[in-house]
């Protein structure tokens, strides 16, 4: 399974893209980062997706973010 992980600059903004992604079928979850964040509020979000599709989608929509990373089993790669 392929988890897409996008840092968000607040959190309403994080809210709003669980909205928009909820809406098109996605799993999305806001959670809090457990280290100091370098950059942001210290939210991401969690989506079972491929961050291209992801990536589209909030830049669709005009909703920012850091910095968005994928992993899976064999892999971790940042956008």
């Amino acid at each position: 399974m392929m988890l897409c992980f996008a840092d968000m600059p607040s959190y309403t903004f994080a809210m709003k893209a669980q909205k928009i992604l909820k809406a098109r079928g996605y799993v999305c979850e806001i959670k809090r980062n457990t280290s100091s964040a370098e950059s942001g509020c210290g939210y991401y979000i969690s989506v079972s997706a491929d961050c291209s599709e992801i990536k589209d989608i909030l830049e669709s929509y005009s909703v920012p973010f850091e910095k968005m990373r994928k992993e899976s089993e064999d892999e971790q790669k940042y956008y």
